[in-house]
């Protein structure tokens, strides 16, 4: 790609300029049609000029060509974007090229399964509505506070706290004995010690007064900060400094919300909801794009990923194990049978998104290949297959490959190493509704037929190290058959 240095001068130039409203560490952000980013001194020059123009809806689709996906090089953590990590999120160029070039100010941007909210901040840094729905409440927290502006001010509250954390420890001691009684019987849970305890259980006490104090989005700061810093603890074991990690945290997101704050002068609005993507609480006909990146089949757990922070945080992380979808830990005797639970779950998601989006716009759906018992899971093609049934179009595919350092992977289940761009535009309402299981059932047995016949012919899709033997990849032939026997049950909302 080509690349303009931006160097010194041309950062204070800018500055000068009444266009500039603010700069950090070499990172420009100018508020013109798609605040373009300047990256480490460097503007990916190519890519934000395919963006930052005016198209129609047609030349805005061959635009899309234009663009080489992979973004190699793109710096992809910047402004709230940093706040929390979190597994398998896809990057915000991508939300980015889709918000630019098909929706105008005062739009309504969704992503049903918003994860940690790249798509919402994409589109809050762009002034666009934006509207997200998560099932898991620790990624409702995430998406808000990466999305919710706090004036200066305001932060003097937890500071003034954070001085005298100290104070705090003495007060907590008497918990350190229950909290230790109800960690998770996991390895893992030798991390939090009673030092590591009376810690975190302090920097509770401190958010708590905070919402008791009526400051509740410094509150729900705190509680992103307080699960960034356990998240820190589980991925790089005990020994850490815990209140001085905390701290820092804190003076972190601070320092990205200001900003944020000041190259957003009217923030558009920004709702979020923790809700089933499979039964969406949305009136019809009201989005103007959705961008998501839903759950791979089979990749992770991501209640057992985010079991430690919403124990802290007073969340239910065995609700979210039951109704996740694609959740590695379901259907452990027979592996295909998950891949039914999770084809009717994104059919079902697929109807909801048809019925919610106004007609003629698009749906951007950015997924993974997967894999079960040594066979490749191809979601994207499902996607394109379902789409033609529910009011669809496709519209085209493009393919990406991952930069493994920034995407979620397991030598367990195989290596994700690329992902498919679905677009997809609505054509007509669906007729079928997300909860008609007789039609759910019927699509769904459809394609595991058709994936029970491709494995006879070529077994063992998806192999990496020792080859299993052919009897055994053959022996997936009869787990398919069984578990298209199940499909009826399987595919059945929990409620």
């Amino acid at each position: 790609m080509n690349k303009i240095p931006i160097d010194k001068q041309t950062i204070e130039n800018i500055k000068k300029d009444s266009n500039l409203l603010w700069s950090n560490e070499n990172v420009v952000y100018i508020p013109e049609h798609q605040r373009q980013l300047a990256f480490e001194g460097y503007s990916d020059d190519e890519f934000l000029h395919i963006i930052s123009k005016k198209y129609k809806k047609d030349e805005a689709l061959v635009a899309l060509d234009k663009i080489d996906w992979d973004f190699k090089d793109s710096i992809t953590q910047y402004l709230s974007h940093k706040f929390h990590s979190y597994p398998a999120r896809f990057i915000p160029q991508m939300p980015l090229a889709f918000i630019s070039l098909f929706t105008e100010a005062g739009d309504i941007v969704f992503d049903p399964m918003c994860g940690c909210g790249t798509t919402l901040v994409e589109a809050f840094l762009n002034g666009r509505n934006s509207i997200g729905n998560d099932f898991n409440p620790l990624a409702v927290l995430i998406s808000k506070v990466k999305t919710t502006l706090i004036p200066k001010s305001m932060f003097q509250h937890i500071e003034k706290k954070l001085h005298v954390i100290n104070r705090y420890f003495d007060l907590v001691h008497h918990r350190v004995s229950e909290r230790s009684d109800n960690l998770p019987n996991r390895l893992i849970s030798k991390i939090f010690d009673a030092n590591v305890i009376i810690k975190l259980e302090a920097i509770k006490e401190i958010i708590l007064e905070l919402k008791d104090e009526g400051h509740n989005d410094l509150y729900d700061l705190g509680c992103v900060a307080l699960s960034s810093t356990i998240w820190s603890l589980v991925e790089n074991g005990n020994g850490l400094d815990v209140e001085s990690i905390f701290i820092k945290k804190v003076q972190a997101m601070k320092k990205e919300l200001l900003g944020m704050e000041a190259i957003i002068p009217n923030p558009p609005s920004t709702h979020i909801m923790q809700g089933d993507a499979r039964n969406l609480n949305m009136d019809n006909e009201t989005i103007d794009l959705i961008v998501t990146s839903p759950p791979y089949v089979n990749a992770l757990d991501y209640y057992r990923t985010h079991m430690y922070n919403m124990l802290w945080l007073g969340m239910d992380f065995n609700l979210l194990r039951k109704h996740e979808i694609g959740g590695h830990s379901h259907f452990i005797m027979n592996r295909f049978r998950l891949l039914s639970e999770y084809l009717a779950d994104m059919l079902r998601s697929m109807i909801e998104m048809n019925r919610v989006m106004k007609m003629g716009k698009l749906c951007s759906i950015v997924v993974g290949n997967s894999s079960l018992e040594y066979e490749l899971i191809e979601s994207h093609k499902y996607f394109v297959s379902f789409a033609k049934d529910i009011g669809f179009k496709h519209v085209k595919t493009f393919f990406r490959n991952i930069d493994k350092s920034r995407k979620y992977t397991s030598a367990n289940i195989g290596q994700i190493d690329d992902e498919f761009i679905v677009v997809l535009e609505k054509i007509s309402d669906s007729k079928i509704n997300a909860r008609d299981d007789d039609f759910i059932a019927q699509e769904v047995r459809r394609q595991m037929e058709s994936f029970k016949n491709q494995i006879k012919e070529n077994p063992g899709t998806s192999i990496r190290g020792k080859r299993p033997t052919r009897d055994r990849l053959l022996k997936n032939v009869d787990r398919i058959s069984d578990a298209i026997t199940t499909i009826q049950n399987d595919i059945k909302i929990k409620e």
